[in-house]
């Protein structure tokens, strides 16, 4: 099972936590600690970071972990992996966990703001890629709305418009598209403009 799979892992108790402690504070890559343990890289990272198992860890082996990457963990070479990782389409957290970064630096490099000498381009490129669902039109959010004050299912109006029914139950409760009005109204936009 490769590292970045989403299935179910290994149950860790306490002796298993230190291990994988042990190893960071070793320098070991979290992809491969992660691996070995049968644990995902984010876990890896959780317990390194103390999100995780902090009750196992003592203050030596956390100050060793800490030792272990100086202060920061990626240099050229690492930061050129995390463009790949990004290019390939995998989760900032996951790129995160595996490289032991925070998911800040992976947004910087992302969005240019770290390493961007390596590949100027990388912003503008991951920028072109297709998001992951389908993107929604202020129009199409209208229309959804007026369709949920009319009584349809968030399951059928997600059918409708080719969205999971959690993303019609988000834009419903005001999570997302709060600013939209319904399909109607005199606030409700005329043309397909992007939002």
């Amino acid at each position: 099972m490769s590292a970045g799979s989403r299935k179910r892992r290994t149950r860790l108790d306490a002796e298993q936590a230190r291990a994988i402690a042990e190893a960071i504070a070793a320098g070991e890559r979290h992809t491969a600690v992660a691996e070995r343990f049968g644990v995902s890289v984010e876990t890896v990272g959780a317990i390194k970071s103390g999100k995780r198992w902090a009750g196992a860890i003592d203050d030596d082996l956390r100050a060793r972990m800490r030792a272990a990457s100086g202060g920061t963990a990626l240099d050229a070479a690492g930061a050129r992996e995390v463009m790949a990782a990004l290019e390939a389409g995998r989760p900032g957290s996951e790129i995160a966990g595996e490289f032991g970064i925070s998911p800040s630096m992976v947004s910087a490099i992302k969005r240019g703001e770290a390493w961007s000498a390596l590949d100027p381009e990388l912003p503008s490129r991951l920028a072109q890629r297709p998001q992951r669902g389908k993107a929604l039109t202020v129009a199409q959010v209208a229309r959804i709305k007026r369709r949920l004050l009319e009584g349809r299912s968030s399951r059928k109006v997600a059918a409708e418009f080719g969205v999971s029914a959690s993303s019609v139950r988000a834009i419903a409760q005001g999570k997302t598209w709060a600013d939209v009005a319904p399909a109607g109204t005199e606030e409700t936009p005329a043309d397909d403009a992007v939002g």
